[in-house]
């Protein structure tokens, strides 16, 4: 039976390459947009499928043909197949790819057809300025042309992520499609890479299946391929990193008690091991991990820490002793700064800072302390980033499988690389290798539950699945509406419908990773405030788009419907401090003065009952009567280090989740006429603040995670 197919094929909405043995979708102008996230094994059995289209394939042909053997579980199959569905944003309900033929095997069913070379015709020019990009039928000579030259340039080798940006526009190259090699390949979490600049040992944080609460560091010797772990599970360990000279590791250890230390390490090379381990500074109690990093003349260690507004700042501590020196200071709106990198010849310090919906990349001069923001990166929120051999350009993820450059010196920005798999933390060496952590921390189903306050059923189902990447559901708050759900089924996050009657719906049709960090139903259930990184759209359930006027200044957050749906109001922050702005709907028009001031939210209920709000400067919340207008306090309060949370108001009070610790929270309900809080879950805790709530209150629909896996990876040098 034929096993991989030789020539590009269009397989429904996928490509196959057969040089780089991928499927990929590609945008507008031609270039890669995403590539399916398949290991070998699941890559073959898709060859398989493809190559055999239309034809009925038993498990037992499949366990014979591509894995070679015979007379084992069928479960093997059975994983693959749902990973193939992952991959290719495949609905078991509504198949369009893969076809399960009951206890007899499978059937591709998505049309396969030959890639037929065309000449290519002029470029068009995209005109509108005032929609998100959609999608736009591209010619497939653009796509093979820019293959060829994709593929001549991959053989340059990696080095070329590094070129200076001097050759003229005849001669610009096009953008490679790269391949990441695993250097590691446990079960579980690798992540917080770090690999020492002569190349030979790697350290890194790792979270087993059998103990996912901890991580420990691992450390490997890549030439002799020996590894051990160095720390203990009694505690957490994180962001290590080498000495230059590669005999130290200094990391951030976590006990569970909350306290938190910078530790260094002392590495014996020729016996492979740890030999003493000794506390360099403490942080503040709970600071989430980070990255440590260390001064190219190893005098300094900088590492984040909690301080006592809890944000996180950047400290810079002598090896040697003396006291840590804070180096940066956050604004209010921000949670703070993290994954500091040195440039390689030491004078400079890049870091990010998180700002609300974005990231940002700011530079720190040394010797004069001098900050300058050099960009904000709204596609992704990098982990760690990297800087050029020369010290040009600082190298980040500008989406999960794209890395971007900055110049230092210009701000001008540029794609430099597709990776065939997703990345969020980077690592650059002198010498010009480019290491990663591949993979996904998790995958996210959404899980339909009943509220015990209200019902008495027993409803706990995972819902609106099909490649385990739905990310938000919002309810509708008329009764039969359609569910909104955020899902990569189509490849790229966009917003379905899903009715009742078991129809689904694709309502938007992104062509580049969109990041949507909130989607709310208007009270007629017929449009929905979407936000798009930092941007806020309507978006009606027919699939129009209308932008929100904003200022590009400012990051704005909580969008929500007024009580009619004849106004939109959002939060801003504006020099550090919280406003409420007000988008007429109707009129297109946006509120001359802001409605509210030093507000963190406002929210009307859509009964028309009451509003209710958080104080920006005492953070105690408050609820009005519209009737009366009695103001009260609403006693809901938070831990110091939860930075934000969702509520949804219905009659009697208002639903939220709470922050137990770094990563779990809590359902709970405030009412508003007993004065009582109460758990709406019974103390079951969740992972993701997000959820929402049916029209009636009998239903929940929260996000569920599943553990993923990360390895860490080198980019493939031909």
């Amino acid at each position: 039976m034929a096993m991989k197919p030789d020539n590009p094929l269009q397989v429904g909405q996928w490509q196959y390459l057969p040089e780089q043995d991928k499927l990929v979708q590609f945008d507008a102008n031609g270039k890669i947009a995403v590539t399916a996230d398949l290991d070998n094994l699941s890559q073959k059995v898709a060859n398989y499928f493809i190559a055999n289209a239309g034809r009925l394939i038993t498990k037992d042909e499949l366990l014979a043909d591509v894995w070679g053997i015979r007379d084992v579980s069928d479960g093997r199959v059975t994983r693959v197949i749902r990973v193939l569905r992952v991959a290719l944003g495949d609905d078991t309900r509504e198949p369009r790819y893969i076809e399960t033929i009951p206890k007899r095997g499978y059937r591709f069913i998505a049309p396969v057809s030959a890639v037929v070379v065309q000449e290519i015709p002029p470029e068009e020019t995209d005109t509108d300025s005032d929609q998100p990009q959609q999608n736009v039928p591209s010619s497939t000579s653009k796509r093979l042309l820019w293959l060829a030259m994709a593929f001549l340039v991959t053989l340059a080798g990696v080095s070329w992520l590094f070129w200076p940006d001097t050759m003229p526009d005849s001669a610009e190259q096009a953008i490679p499609l790269l391949r990441y090699t695993p250097i590691t390949s446990l079960d579980g979490l690798e992540f917080y890479h770090n690999v020492s600049e002569d190349e030979r040992y790697l350290v890194y944080s790792y979270a087993s299946p059998e103990n996912e609460n901890v991580t420990v560091l691992m450390l490997e010797d890549l030439q002799e391929h020996r590894r051990i772990q160095i720390t203990e599970d009694s505690y957490s360990s994180f962001g290590a990193a080498f000495s230059p000279d590669g005999r130290y590791i200094a990391y951030h250890r976590a006990d569970t008690n909350g306290d938190c230390t910078i530790r260094l390490s002392l590495f014996d090379k020729k016996e492979f091991a740890v030999v003493s381990d000794n506390v360099l500074t403490t942080c503040g109690k709970n600071s989430p991990s980070s990255r440590v990093e260390w001064s190219p003349d190893a005098k300094y260690v900088i590492y984040p820490t909690m301080n006592a507004n809890r944000k996180m700042v950047l400290m810079m501590k002598p090896v040697q002793g003396g006291a840590a020196e804070q180096l940066t200071t956050p604004p209010p709106s921000s949670f703070g700064d993290y994954a500091a990198r040195f440039s390689f010849e030491g004078s400079k310090l890049v870091f990010l800072r998180g700002a609300g919906s974005h990231a940002q990349l700011w530079l720190l001069d040394i010797a004069s302390r001098e900050l300058k923001l050099l960009l904000n990166v709204t596609g992704t929120l990098p982990g760690n980033v990297g800087w050029s051999p020369d010290d040009r350009f600082v190298l980040y993820p500008s989406a999960p499988t794209i890395i971007s450059k900055v110049d230092v010196e210009t701000g001008v920005t540029a794609v430099v690389a597709y990776s065939d798999v997703s990345t969020e933390e980077i690592q650059t060496l002198k010498s010009g290798q480019f290491y990663a952590t591949v993979g996904n921390f998790a995958h996210t189903n959404v899980k339909e539950v009943s509220n015990a306050l209200v019902s008495d059923d027993n409803v706990n189902n995972v819902v609106f699945s099909s490649n385990r990447n739905e990310s938000h559901a919002e309810a509708n708050p008329i009764a039969g509406g359609p569910v909104a759900v955020v899902s990569r089924r189509s490849g790229l996050p966009q917003v379905w419908l899903f009715y009742d009657n078991g129809e689904q719906r694709q309502i938007t049709f992104f062509e580049q990773n969109m990041r949507i960090r909130s989607i709310v139903f208007s009270p007629n259930g017929k449009q929905l405030i979407l936000q798009l990184h930092n941007e806020l759209w309507l978006l009606s359930v027919t699939g129009e788009l209308v932008k929100i006027p904003q200022s590009n200044e400012v990051t704005v957050s909580f969008p929500v419907w007024s009580k009619t749906g004849e106004y939109v109001y959002f939060s801003e922050s504006f020099n550090g401090r919280w406003q409420i702005s007000r988008y007429n709907v109707a009129e297109k028009q946006l509120d001359a003065t802001p409605f509210a001031f030093d507000q963190e939210f406002y929210i009307e209920s859509y009964d028309g009952m009451y509003s209710f709000w958080r104080d920006g400067i005492s953070k105690k919340f408050y609820v009005k009567w519209n009737d009366s207008g009695l103001v009260e306090e609403v006693p809901i309060t938070f831990t110091g280090y939860q930075l934000w949370s969702q509520f949804k108001l219905k009659s009697d009070g208002v639903y939220f989740t709470y922050l137990l610790d770094d990563i779990y929270y809590q359902l709970k309900f405030y009412n508003f006429k007993t004065k009582k809080l109460l758990d709406v879950l019974d103390e079951q805790v969740l992972t993701h603040s997000r959820f929402s709530v049916s029209a009636d209150e009998k239903r929940l629909y929260l996000l569920e995670s599943v553990r993923g896996d990360l390895d860490i990876a080198k980019l493939q040098v031909p």
